[in-house]
């Protein structure tokens, strides 16, 4: 059986901006890296392999925390990033 429902058009304009918005506001909140990262989220997030994220921690610098599974601090990355 099929219904059929009427719905003015300003109705329907309603509900497609709000349908679009929350989706664009998903696709945001999920495109968006976590603020702590680990090495393969970090690598994921510079595009880079995790062999270059090794050697930026050792030889340049790049900002981590703790031992043996390093985390990442976004912020901290991102300014690491602007001052190289």
């Amino acid at each position: 059986m099929v219904e059929i429902v009427t719905i003015e058009k300003t109705e329907l304009m309603r509900l497609i901006d709000m349908t679009v918005a929350d989706a664009i506001e998903r696709a945001i909140r999920s495109a968006k890296p976590p603020e702590i990262m680990t090495k393969d989220e970090v690598a994921k997030y510079l595009k880079k392999s995790r062999a270059t994220i090794n050697r930026w921690m050792r030889q340049n610098g790049l900002p981590y925390h703790g031992v043996g599974r390093p985390t990442f601090n976004r912020a901290e990355v991102d300014a690491w990033l602007a001052q190289i």
